[in-house]
């Protein structure tokens, strides 16, 4: 369990809404980093990076926890 929905008790559409967060949020982070590299406040862009790549990774997570326990791990572990 998380801050984010129980894994054990997510849909499919929730899976893939969890998804779309963690892609929009990578997305905001290559955003801000491109901003750095164009002369943006690379303080507090940096810091805004490191927490949406830990709340992406969060989510990911959450993702794998919901789909290992709905479908088990088919093939081994990877």
């Amino acid at each position: 369990m998380t801050r984010f929905i129980p894994h054990d008790d997510m849909t499919a559409d929730q899976i893939m809404q969890c998804s779309y967060e963690a892609a929009a949020i990578i997305r905001l982070c290559e955003s801000a980093a491109w901003a750095i590299q164009n002369g943006g406040d690379s303080t507090e862009l940096s810091d805004a990076i490191g927490a949406g790549l830990r709340a992406a990774q969060e989510l990911i997570g959450v993702m794998h926890e919901a789909l290992e326990s709905h479908e088990g791990l088919k093939g081994g572990a990877q």
